[in-house]
């Protein structure tokens, strides 16, 4: 039986390689981008590598950047220990200075170097006394039928349409910079964005997100030995009043997603979150997920999908790993998040589903059910971890967003 179980395994990994191929390769894009986000991920930064489908096939990478107000050494003071632990702190701020300049300069050469390719390209720098503004804008590449390049340009900012490459680099100083040594100098943020096919498939056309077909891909790997598993379910109908997001750690959510139309008498979402204790794990877990999505895609083409296969077990946060995105046509949900919490060497991957409002506690670390505000813990979890340190563990990431709802047939 085992030999039986691990020919299956080899034959599914050799399938989601195979599968990989096609879809992948149209989605490649430019191989300098893939270049830079290897730099920027070498550096310590991120480089955000988003994949989805909404009746046309997207990659889209962005990157954030910044420059730091230039390194100077602390004075010594004469007394050992403060100037040791001076030196402790110089040390960390040059490193960090160097790595966010690393960063910025890659992001800078990399549109330099792409404008040479370019179909059409729009730059724009000024320098004076430290102090730097950059645009960049990039079309690569042209339609053999379909869409055509237009521009867009409003003072200093141009935007092109209608390219299968479009690349944008904005870069503005800090204003009242204080010229303290922890302060940016400056942000600046890069989009690419590939679209190898230059019309949009009509909504009908457009393919139900079949995940009984998913889940059951899906479940074999988060079964595994080693990985725990428990749920945690969310119920909200019109007898209670959402309050202001606050954006602190008094908010009662740290994920709140609403239906705009029609407005929903009734919200549902199930969490089912699957826990490991093993880095190793973990990291064959996530591979084993990216593979098999792939596979779900090539096998499953118009789907509309949100895919991030570069992401990671987030500090205090929830990270996005796959999401259907078919808002138009259905009013369920479906996602999946990846968490860590690294003093206890947790790693969550977290599924969620529902109908409606998508709605996730503060506390879902260690919530079982939250009903209208009322809230009943899992003593399991209670016993390694309160309230307000579910809180801490969760706080990195919130937001409100919305969908619009609009039956198709």
């Amino acid at each position: 039986m085992k030999r039986i179980t691990i020919a299956l395994c080899a034959t599914f990994l050799s399938l989601s390689s195979l599968a990989q191929g096609t879809l992948q390769q149209r989605l490649q894009g430019n191989p300098k981008i893939d270049s830079l986000v290897s730099k920027v991920a070498a550096l310590g930064g991120n480089g955000e590598v988003t994949y989805y489908y909404d009746g046309k096939l997207h990659k889209s990478v962005f990157i954030s950047c910044q420059q730091l107000n230039d390194f100077k050494p602390t004075p010594p003071t004469g007394d050992p220990k403060r100037d040791a632990q001076s030196l402790k702190i110089d040390s960390i701020r040059k490193e960090r200075v160097e790595h966010a300049g690393s960063i910025f300069h890659a992001v800078r050469n990399t549109c330099k170097a792409l404008t040479d390719d370019a179909a059409e390209s729009y730059t724009w720098e000024y320098h004076r006394g430290g102090v730097d503004s950059i645009r960049y804008t990039i079309a690569l590449g042209e339609y053999q039928g379909g869409d055509t390049l237009r521009t867009w340009q409003r003072e200093r900012d141009v935007q092109y349409f209608g390219a299968p490459e479009i690349i944008t680099f904005h870069y503005d100083p800090l204003e009242n910079n204080d010229g303290s040594p922890w302060t940016p100098k400056g942000f600046g943020y890069f989009h690419y964005e590939y679209t190898p096919d230059s019309v949009y498939k009509q909504m009908k056309e457009l393919v139900p997100f079949n995940k009984a077909a998913y889940t059951a891909l899906l479940q074999p790997i988060l079964k595994q030995k080693g990985i725990d598993c428990r749920q945690f379910y969310v119920y909200r109908d019109t007898t209670y009043t959402f309050e202001q997001v606050k954006w602190n750690d008094d908010d009662d959510f740290v994920l709140r997603e609403n239906t705009l139309e029609p407005l929903q008498p009734e919200s549902e979402t199930w969490g089912t979150v699957y826990t490991i204790h093993s880095k190793v794990l973990a990291d064959s877990v996530l591979s084993q997920l990216t593979e098999m999505t792939w596979a779900f895609l090539e096998d499953n083409p118009g789907v509309n999908f949100h895919f991030k296969p570069h992401t990671y077990y987030g500090l205090r946060t929830l990270n996005e790993l796959f999401e259907n995105l078919d808002y138009h046509r259905l009013m369920g949900f479906y996602h999946i998040y990846l968490h860590h919490i690294p003093d206890l060497e947790e790693f969550n991957i977290v599924v969620l589903e529902g109908t409606g409002d998508m709605m996730v506690p503060m506390e879902w670390l260690i919530v079982k059910s939250w009903k209208n505000g009322k809230v009943v813990y899992d003593k399991k979890r209670m016993k390694n971890m309160t309230p307000k340190e579910a809180r801490s563990n969760t706080s990195g990431h919130r937001w409100t967003q919305t969908r619009q709802y609009t039956p198709v047939d």
